[in-house]
């Protein structure tokens, strides 16, 4: 069933705060149980508010998740820009760029690694739902990463270094993305590594890719 991404925008500030903390509440919620496992009740409760002022903003518990969905996105762009402005780019080789680029990539994954794991399930299985501003917004946040390492396009081996890029740094957020909040999957679990392995065999992966080494 496809959700009616009926959310119904708060007006005061009051109504902001319950929305808030019903969005927390889900979120907390989906750190222990799956989201089709989770009732109105267990948000309404987690979140110290009533059943009322739950459908005062849904439409339905099914239009939760594309709010969420929504509300994540528009919050990444600013926090992969934030990780970036701490970074002095200009300083970093190539290999340290490529590198750096894979282990933000991990952070990103395992920071709300629950919420994450809902919205991409959500986005799966309900891609009409997620609407062409929300398309856009990500497409141009994860242009970030690959403007920085197209920045050496002498060193890429490819006739269009930021088309190479943007799909490398593609290949590092899928692995990234099933290793991290799909990791019980047989594909994923049958090999077994630390945070910290993946970064350093994801930036193997992507620097031999771009260098075609």
């Amino acid at each position: 069933m496809a959700p009616s991404a009926s959310v119904y925008p708060p007006l005061q500030a009051r109504s902001r705060k319950t929305l808030d903390r019903i969005s927390r509440a889900v979120e907390d919620l989906l750190a222990t149980r799956a989201f089709d496992d989770i009732t109105v009740a267990d948000i309404v409760r987690t979140a110290g508010c009533s059943t009322g002022s739950f459908y005062a903003r849904f439409a339905s518990k099914d239009d939760v998740l594309p709010y969420l969905y929504a509300r994540y996105d528009a919050d990444l762009r600013q926090r992969v820009e934030a990780r970036i402005s701490t970074v002095d780019w200009e300083r970093l080789t190539f290999r340290e760029t490529v590198q750096l680029v894979a282990d933000n990539t991990v952070d990103m994954y395992t920071e709300r690694r629950h919420l994450l794991r809902a919205v991409a399930l959500f986005a799966r299985t309900q891609p009409r739902a997620i609407k062409a501003d929300v398309r856009r917004g990500r497409e141009s946040t994860t242009d970030l990463p690959a403007k920085f390492l197209a920045r050496f396009a002498r060193e890429i081996n490819h006739a269009d270094p930021m088309d190479a890029a943007r799909l490398g740094f593609f290949m590092v957020a899928s692995v990234a993305r099933e290793k991290i909040l799909f990791g019980e999957a047989p594909h994923a679990s049958s090999t077994p590594l630390s945070n910290d392995r993946l970064k350093t065999e994801l930036g193997r992966m992507l620097h031999s890719y771009l260098t075609g080494g």
